[in-house]
């Protein structure tokens, strides 16, 4: 019975002494706050501006894409119209006001397409370059404007970057359908360049490892060509650039192409 007391006792004791810890510290944080106001609240100040600063940029910000995006839809429907001068102007709108935000890099592209079909294929090869250094690597648009770099470096007549941007495509192609046309597209640039034996071994892969795809016999043609260049009977001339393709389609979620 005695032990009994003496533990309630104690713990009584215990409690009292956090409790009464608990109202000194709380005492001492009051005083110091008392003798620290001007700084409290210039810290408390900084914090609530800091977040409403926030909140304002990040409706800049959004306010900022829809008037970009707004642009560039103008920009697409005068490119589908043939109005590439027009194109031009509105993305480097976009690119000028709105350079922060995620459309600028869509401007790029874009710009990029018009000035390749206007024939300024330096120009669109630049702006290809620069979009995909901003783009993500998982962008389901990233290769396609690698595609249209490949061509743009073609009819630059820089053969040499355009076959090794066909060949860096093969990685990323959906199917082994559109491996093998990367393969030729790449083989063809090497031939133009004047790399033969690099061309060759590319036309014997497709010939060889991609005898269901459509472009195997294609392949097995003009590794007779280079034979008969080699022998010198009924040489054909190397091709110097290949059919102009389409440039890099835009997202569907931006409507623009």
């Amino acid at each position: 019975m005695a032990d009994r007391l003496t533990k309630t006792i104690e713990r009584s004791a215990h409690r009292e002494m956090k409790e009464d810890v608990l109202v000194t510290r709380a005492f001492q944080v009051t005083d110091w706050v008392q003798q620290n106001i001007r700084t409290v609240g210039i810290v408390l100040g900084a914090v609530v501006a800091a977040a409403l600063i926030t909140v304002w940029i990040s409706k800049a910000q959004a306010k900022a894409e829809g008037e970009a995006n707004r642009i560039l839809a103008e920009a697409s429907a005068n490119y589908w119209q043939g109005g590439y001068n027009r194109t031009i102007q509105l993305a480097d709108q976009v690119l000028t006001d709105y350079k922060t935000t995620k459309a600028a890099n869509d401007a790029r592209r874009m710009k990029g397409d018009a000035l390749f079909w206007s024939g300024s294929f330096d120009s669109a090869a630049t702006l290809y370059k620069e979009f995909i250094s901003h783009e993500s690597s998982n962008s389901p648009i990233r290769s396609a404007v690698e595609l249209s770099l490949a061509s743009a470096l073609e009819s630059t007549r820089d053969f040499a970057g355009a076959a090794k941007q066909y060949e860096d495509l093969v990685a990323t192609a959906p199917d082994r359908n559109n491996e093998a046309d990367m393969l030729m597209s790449a083989a063809r640039s090497y031939r133009a360049a004047n790399q033969g034996d690099k061309a060759k071994a590319l036309y014997e892969k497709v010939a060889n490892q991609y005898k269901e795809t459509t472009f195997a016999r294609d392949a097995e043609v003009m590794l007779g060509e280079l034979d008969a260049a080699s022998s010198g009977v009924g040489a054909a001339a190397a091709p110097t650039s290949a059919p102009t393709p389409a440039p890099s389609p835009a997202p569907a979620a931006k409507a623009t192409k």
